[in-house]
């Protein structure tokens, strides 16, 4: 006689969505958002996270930029566990349910030599990179498209 035992969990299994901006320079920003399937703020279906300070059913956001040979210059984990990490410029606002990017978009690096992207989807999007002063440099451009994909 065989016997199967199956065990489930009673913790929620969180969603996910991945992002992918391509520049008409070839460049190339990849984000993986995590969030909770049930939210713990009831009082919107936004996943946000403004600065360091605050965060709205966000889990994880890592944020990879690719040049255009495909080659991986910089990953950065803007939040995880729940927590924003080491940028204050940072403004991410994802709706869920509609599948869409919400507002102003600045995810990415925020110190000497990292990348961002940032800018207002469906309008203009551009990457910069930082110099060891401070000083930005536009890399890379679009239209303000992004590919973005639930469940990957």
């Amino acid at each position: 006689m065989l016997i199967s035992l199956v065990g489930f969990s009673a913790q929620a299994i969180a969603g996910e969505a991945n992002l992918l901006w391509q520049g008409d320079g070839g460049y190339q920003v990849r984000a993986h958002v995590t969030y909770p399937d049930e939210f713990t703020d009831k009082s919107t279906k936004i996943v946000q996270v403004t600065g360091l300070q605050t965060l709205q059913n966000l889990t994880e956001l890592t944020v990879q930029i690719l040049n255009d040979q495909g080659q991986v210059l910089a990953s950065y984990d803007n939040v995880g566990n729940g927590q924003a990490k080491g940028n204050n410029f940072l403004q991410f606002r994802f709706d869920p349910i509609s599948k869409t990017i919400k507002g102003w978009l600045d995810i990415g690096g925020a110190g000497a030599n990292d990348y961002f992207l940032k800018g207002q989807p469906d309008a203009s999007l551009d990457l910069f990179h930082l110099d060891e002063y401070g000083n930005e440099f536009k890399i890379d451009h679009n239209n303000g498209a992004m590919d973005i994909r639930a469940g990957f």
